[in-house]
């Protein structure tokens, strides 16, 4: 990594507001593009070095989100005669045709956004619970699904590469809710139907998984049992009331510099990044500190560039700004967390 580099500035078209301001490593850009309109765009990569040089690179690329219409099989301008037959695939993903490597970028954008929203939207979502018994009821009537003997041993390795930086490295439970023993993977019909199609409050379908790996993952988490019930919260009115003024100001600075640009300066989160403003899943210091540090998902961990001082003051910031009130994190819990 070049060490000279003051800034990194990700423009998005003709904007002339970045995008996103990169000024310390993991130089990561994220990128949502079901907020852009399907077609061409173009992000411009403007380096600043401490030396005043700059560098600018151009990157073209095309967003097509689904459910937009793929026809496989007749190209556009292609000239043809007699019986032509082509399909027209919508809802499943369909990669397109190679041009210029767009479908390179394509490829790297929606894998990113895939894996992003699985973890964002079981970051800080108190509601999920409750979608699952809603669904679990709706799926309840259509009759139980195909039995298949399921591998305890495989359903591990796949909840460990698929779900385990949600729901916690035991099924316990971490920002995403308890499976260890959750009467959902019971329902056969119901957890298979969950995971399959997504939930209508945002959890992508994981329509790829076969029956087969399905029965694993419902073998694994009934073999784990009940998930011990994770430690009550200190009060926060008590604690609030040491919240150090410097540190805030010490804290907003390390956010606005490292985390605004995904979480938005009030945040409020933005599309798939998860609002921080009023969230009551940030009461639990320690798994604060552990995203701060170690990240998850497609979430950079910051524990090697910032210090145990920067990781206490801007956990400290976002527990107690936009209406939270969950007092302090201090530098020895962030040590004893490394």
């Amino acid at each position: 990594m070049n060490q000279n580099i003051e800034r990194i500035e990700v423009f998005l078209d003709e904007s002339k507001e970045p995008l996103q301001v990169l000024t310390s490593p993991p130089f990561k850009v994220k990128l949502d593009t079901r907020q852009i309109p399907d077609g061409p765009h173009t992000l411009r990569v403007v380096t600043t070095y401490k030396g005043g040089q700059v560098e600018e690179e151009i990157i073209d690329f095309e967003v097509d989100n689904l459910p937009s219409p793929f026809i496989d099989g007749i190209d556009d301008g292609q000239q043809v005669r007699g019986e032509v037959e082509f399909e027209v695939v919508t809802g499943d993903y369909a990669a397109p045709k190679s041009k210029g490597g767009l479908s390179v970028v394509g490829a790297v954008v929606s894998a990113i956004l895939v894996l992003g929203l699985v973890w964002f939207y079981f970051a800080f979502s108190p509601s999920v619970t409750d979608v699952v018994k809603g669904q679990a009821v709706e799926a309840a009537g259509e009759g139980a699904a195909a039995a298949v003997e399921g591998d305890a041993d495989a359903g591990k390795e796949l909840f460990a590469a698929q779900c385990a930086s949600c729901h916690g490295a035991n099924a316990e439970g971490a920002f995403g809710p308890a499976l260890a023993g959750n009467p959902i993977v019971e329902n056969a019909a119901s957890f298979d139907k969950i995971v399959k199609e997504g939930t209508n409050a945002g959890m992508p379908p994981f329509a790829q998984l076969t029956d087969k790996e399905l029965a694993d993952l419902r073998a694994y988490l009934a073999s784990l049992g009940g998930a011990e019930a994770a430690p009550a919260a200190e009060p926060a009115a008590e604690a609030a009331a040491t919240v150090d003024p410097a540190v805030m100001s010490e804290g907003e600075t390390v956010y606005l510099t490292n985390c605004a640009a995904c979480h938005q300066p009030n945040g409020e989160g933005l599309g798939t990044f998860p609002a921080l403003a009023g969230n009551a899943n940030l009461a639990d210091a320690n798994l604060v500190i552990d995203r701060i540090l170690n990240g998850a998902g497609t979430m950079p961990g910051f524990g090697g560039q910032l210090d145990d001082q920067k990781v206490a003051a801007v956990a400290t910031y976002i527990r107690n700004s936009w209406g939270n009130d969950f007092g302090p994190v201090t530098p020895a819990e962030v040590a004893a967390k490394r």
